[in-house]
């Protein structure tokens, strides 16, 4: 269960600062509480006090709470998906993991397979990175570029050109949106050109995206469903979009 103060934490890393009587509001208790409550994070160094409210102490934190945030975001979902996904990947590979928390939730799954031998990952998000730590049986090869605080993705020239001399068996990529019409659609366009620049050169490529994903469409396109070898998606996804996918010869796996 989630306690009061890591609620705080959350709502806080969602705006600048939040006042004492909407954090009251908003978690149902008492004025008086609150305020207690946040006396203790500030003693634990993770909050300020403001005029009658606060805000996390650094940016840092902002981030990491507000990535654990998406992250929770149906978390059953993306982690049957990234058990699923975990599957394709084979001893030898040299395989690319977006910044997406459900290919992170893939990272998850892939630390328990042990029979695996010599796999290299190259993550383009500095979480999935972090959760690789400590794999003897995989390299993690870090790409290099301009960090996204937002996301904590890596991106820009630095990164695009790495990738020029590597070659690269598989990748594993989230989405925006997903729909036959659209393709594959992002909001930012750095992290779409990079994306429209792997897709370009890497032999398979595995979408995967929790059902969610069909009802939305962002910024910018970076693949065409003709571009796109698997799509592992979960059983609320729209059986619809699911055979015009196939239709187009696309598999869709459906983790259950």
């Amino acid at each position: 269960m989630i306690s009061r103060h890591e609620k705080i934490l959350k709502l806080l890393a969602g705006k600048e600062n939040v006042s004492v009587s909407e954090l009251s509001k908003l978690l149902d208790v008492s004025e008086a509480t609150i305020r207690t409550d946040l006396n203790s994070l500030v003693k634990q160094g993770k909050v300020d006090r403001l005029h009658g409210g606060a805000h996390l102490v650094e940016e840092r934190v902002r981030q990491e709470y507000s990535f654990q945030t998406r992250k929770s975001l149906n978390s059953q979902k993306k982690q049957k998906i990234g058990e699923l996904a975990s599957k394709f990947v084979d001893s030898l590979d040299s395989v690319l993991f977006d910044a997406s928390t459900t290919v992170l939730a893939m990272a998850h799954a892939l630390r328990k397979r042990e029979e695996l031998k010599d796999v290299t990952v190259i993550p383009t998000g500095i979480w999935t990175a972090i959760e690789l730590m400590g794999c003897s049986n995989i390299n993690v090869l870090l790409p290099g570029g301009y960090l996204r605080h937002t996301s904590g993705s890596i991106t820009g020239i630095p990164t695009s050109n790495f990738f020029n001399s590597l070659i690269i068996q598989k990748a594993f990529l989230g989405a925006w949106g997903i729909s036959s019409e659209n393709g594959l659609t992002d909001t930012h366009l750095l992290e779409i050109e990079l994306k429209k620049f792997i897709v370009s050169r890497v032999e398979k490529v595995f979408i995967l995206v929790d059902g969610n994903k069909f009802r939305q469409t962002g910024l910018s396109a970076y693949a065409n469903i003709n571009q796109i070898t698997t799509v592992i998606t979960d059983t609320s996804a729209p059986m619809d979009e699911i055979e015009r996918l196939r239709k187009a010869n696309i598999e869709v796996l459906i983790a259950t």
